[in-house]
């Protein structure tokens, strides 16, 4: 099963996400202040950070077949098409499409409708750390579309790619006490680092810039990468935890809140909360919450017609059932979380 959606329908995208009240809760902790929204409807939106929010360029023209970090997927079969040959880059949806799609937004690197013009920007890079995200704000700041203005909607999701970093410079330091300690204190300055950027987009005060929202990452040392390290290492999945953790507090707590224009998905909390409760896994649909669904080892080249096969013990992996796709990067279902909470935030915020 795909996640698919009308790329020009509120209602289908809607109803196209999973259905997500995990233990009845929701996805998101907001930064931005109570009360109700203000119909927020952004006219721009710009994307910043790693993979999470990477679509690679199309062959060409107005092709649909870029390619994303997850799970792949393919145009629906048809009498005119067959099963799993036309890849489809409107299928399997990642979080920030999901977002751009709501309002009607358009990305270059997902198009096939002629002259439409783009409205949606991608500036995130592949194997993206903070100090990446920096210069791309930094370099988008200085484009000749680089204006900011309230209509103008920003997402960054970052972090994950510097505690695999931190977390790598501890194991080749020898695991020594000394080496945790500097790598733990070099997370929270990255998470600081990442929350002064916040200022630059939003501009706390006049607030007369864009709506930010930014994503606390998802625990590192619960992902597949953290098994297989932790079958290799005792205490990897501990430690690339704490790193997270480090880097998640000071981001949170260093972040310039002015109740009108930065919204927190706390993706951190939801993916806890799926993994120490199998109640709530359940009710988001996931049945696997450990395990890379894909077979192919380049991600890119994962689709849903490449996953895991059944075996005697385990039904076979499947988009919409397993949250990670591989080592580090969600699959479908982890990205209908993702912008579940960013879509309420956005509906629900005074933005």
């Amino acid at each position: 099963m795909n996640f698919r959606i009308d790329r020009w329908s509120a209602t289908a995208l809607r109803s196209s996400l999973v259905a997500v009240t995990v233990a009845g809760s929701l996805l998101l902790a907001s930064c931005g202040g109570g009360g109700g929204g203000t119909n927020y409807k952004p006219t721009r939106m710009i994307a910043f950070g790693d993979e999470f929010s990477v679509i690679t360029p199309v062959s060409g023209g107005l092709a649909i077949d870029a390619k994303k970090y997850s799970i792949n997927g393919f145009t629906a079969a048809s009498t005119t098409v067959v099963a799993n040959t036309e890849a489809n880059c409107y299928t399997n949806p990642l979080w920030i499409q999901s977002i751009a799609f709501n309002f009607g937004l358009v990305f270059a690197e997902c198009n096939d409708i002629p002259n439409a013009v783009t409205t949606a920007f991608i500036r995130a890079t592949p194997g993206a750390t903070v100090a990446d995200v920096v210069n791309q704000i930094t370099n988008f700041l200085n484009e000749p579309i680089g204006t900011l203005v309230k209509s103008d909607l920003v997402t960054i999701m970052v972090g994950t790619n510097d505690v695999l970093e931190l977390y790598q410079q501890v194991r080749t330091s020898g695991s020594t006490d000394a080496a945790k300690s500097a790598a733990l204190t070099a997370a929270t300055n990255r998470g600081a680092l990442l929350a002064a950027q916040f200022d630059r987009v939003t501009r706390y005060g006049s607030n007369d810039k864009a709506r930010a929202l930014y994503v606390l990452i998802p625990d590192v040392g619960s992902t597949p990468y953290a098994y297989a390290e932790e079958a290799l290492t005792a205490g990897s999945r501990a430690l690339l935890t704490s790193l997270t953790r480090a880097f998640n507090d000071q981001l949170r707590s260093k972040i310039t809140i002015n109740g009108r224009s930065i919204g927190q998905i706390n993706i951190f909390d939801t993916y806890q909360n799926i993994v120490n409760n199998p109640k709530a896994a359940a009710d988001a649909g996931i049945l696997n919450i450990t395990d890379a669904a894909c077979v192919p080892a380049d991600i890119l080249q994962c689709t849903s017609a490449t996953l895991q096969p059944a075996t005697g013990t385990a039904a076979a992996a499947t988009d919409a059932t397993w949250l990670w796709a591989q080592d580090v990067y969600f699959g479908p279902i982890g990205h209908s979380l993702l912008s579940s909470g960013a879509l309420s935030i956005i509906n629900n915020n005074p933005f």
